[in-house]
């Protein structure tokens, strides 16, 4: 019953850390029982979901370096930061922001007295069409949304807003690293929610964008769908194989 729970409840046991490129890496079997349990007992949460692509881009860009090192929670996303952490025998799943933004949600529509939730991004009409997907499975669910086509001055009333409203859940898709500098720029406004940078989430759930089949899921080859649906990423996924060069010499 996530609305009545304080903060004198057990806080979530602590995680083991190591690094990816001096970047922080927690290792966990269960990333959303951790979330939930932070979430039950009034902790504010910041998740990066972190892949290939953004620790190469956070290697060259110390602000975002910066923002990943301060987060609460960082977890295994990509394929290839699995692989480098198995370079150093340690034995990790990897964990779709995706799945772990979806299993948020579940538990929050789920609850005796469900909390409220923010979805900030993508073009207009998409988060609330991604939200009414959600309404559908659970009519308790109450979701705000947001397009993130904001100028400074809707902005700034958005962050208003979001401290009047004082959410359990913001979940924000304004690709990175746009969205991971917005929510530690923003954290303060709402202190107990928990925060995650969902990237394209909001397209897949609208039914704008499909995401791979499960079998390319599985066998962590998700990067490779992209691929073939949007040719243009070629350019960006040139990271992927100076990251794996880089998880084996440095």
């Amino acid at each position: 019953m996530f609305a009545s729970l304080t903060r004198e409840q057990s806080p979530a046991p602590p995680l083991e850390t190591q690094s990816v490129f001096a970047l922080p890496i927690h290792l966990c079997r269960d990333y959303a029982a951790w979330v939930r349990s932070r979430l039950e007992a009034g902790q504010g949460t910041h998740i990066v979901t972190l892949n290939a692509e953004m620790a190469m881009l956070a290697d060259q860009t110390p602000q975002l370096a910066q923002v990943i090192q301060q987060a609460d929670l960082v977890v295994p996303d990509g394929a290839g930061v699995v692989f480098y952490l198995k370079l150093r025998r340690y034995s990790q799943t990897r964990c779709p922001g995706i799945e772990l933004a979806a299993a948020l949600i579940e538990a929050i529509g789920t609850a005796e007295q469900p909390g409220k939730i923010i979805f900030y991004g993508a073009a207009p009409g998409v988060a609330e069409q991604a939200a009414q997907v959600w309404r559908d499975r659970y009519p308790a669910l109450e979701i705000i949304t947001q397009n993130g086509y904001l100028d400074d001055s809707q902005a700034a009333d958005f962050a208003e807003f979001l401290a009047t409203e004082q959410p359990q859940l913001i979940l924000v898709g304004l690709g990175v690293p746009r969205q991971e500098y917005w929510i530690a720029q923003h954290r303060q406004h709402c202190p107990q929610a928990t925060w995650v940078g969902v990237g394209g989430s909001l397209d897949i759930w609208a039914g704008i964008k499909l995401r791979a089949p499960v079998w390319l899921r599985e066998n962590n080859l998700e990067w490779f769908y992209r691929l073939y649906k949007e040719p243009w990423r070629w350019r960006r996924m040139l990271v992927l194989p100076k990251f794996a060069w880089a998880a084996l010499w440095r």
